[in-house]
């Protein structure tokens, strides 16, 4: 269901500036964890990448891995993958998740509408987290943005049956946008789920939520599925009169 519920550092297309104040002192390091994109086959065989068949869930625009370290760490039976443009960010994300011993998840520095259309093979992501995306508020600059009809497509090319696509914005033009584009979009709308790594009054508990709830920013949630193959469904049925 689309219910109102703040921006990733991730652009599409293009990274947001960072300042010189952000960059740590001490050396980052990304290994194992993060991956360079020009090393990675096409397209990703996952159980290979991560060494089990466990499912995969992909966040796009990791920022400094709030999100992604919190889940890889209550959730060992999923894979996570995480993809962020602006490089210290990744730098820092890919670290973090090293240092709390992640060895569930990786990263890659890459544009995600380009990063999903050549590596992700079909249907093999469980979720796709997209958690305040860069709204490119001026208008001549709507075309950035990341949820549009082509990532659409994508998204359910690489959504397994009844995979779950999770959105939050704090930005209520985009947020509009968003209804559209997944409305016409084969993909189902449903209720959003709050992760449990999100605290209390939270939507997803990244940085960028708590920085913006401080200010006082609404926040909007969109979630859908993709519709299970209608051979799944009658199977499952028939399970279930069993």
């Amino acid at each position: 269901m689309l219910s109102p519920a703040t921006r990733s550092s991730y652009a599409f297309g293009m990274p947001t500036i960072q300042s010189a104040a952000m960059h740590s002192p001490r050396d980052l390091i990304i290994e194992p964890v993060g991956l360079d994109v020009d090393a990675l086959p096409r397209p990703i065989d996952w159980s290979e990448m991560f060494g089990n068949d466990h499912p995969v869930e992909m966040e796009i625009g990791i920022g400094k891995g709030t999100f992604i370290t919190e889940q890889a760490r209550a959730r060992p039976d999923v894979n996570f993958f995480g993809i962020e443009w602006a490089r210290w960010f990744w730098r820092y994300a890919s670290d973090r998740l090293r240092r709390h011993e992640c060895t569930n998840a990786r990263t890659v520095r890459a544009e995600a509408l380009y990063f999903l259309t050549e590596f992700v093979r079909d249907e093999s992501l469980s979720v796709i987290h997209v958690y305040f995306p860069d709204p490119w508020p001026k208008k001549r600059h709507h075309k950035r943005r990341l949820i549009q009809e082509p990532f659409l497509r994508q998204a359910e090319r690489v959504l397994v049956p009844g995979g779950r696509l999770q959105m939050v914005t704090d930005h209520k033009d985009y947020f509009e946008q968003i209804e559209q584009v997944v409305g016409a979009s084969p993909l189902t709308v449903v209720d959003y789920n709050r992760p449990g790594s999100a605290g209390e009054g939270e939507f997803v508990g990244t940085n960028f939520e708590r920085k913006y709830a401080r200010e006082g920013r609404p926040f909007y949630a969109v979630a859908a599925v993709k519709p299970r193959k209608v051979e799944e469904g009658k199977r499952e049925q028939g399970e279930q009169g069993t």
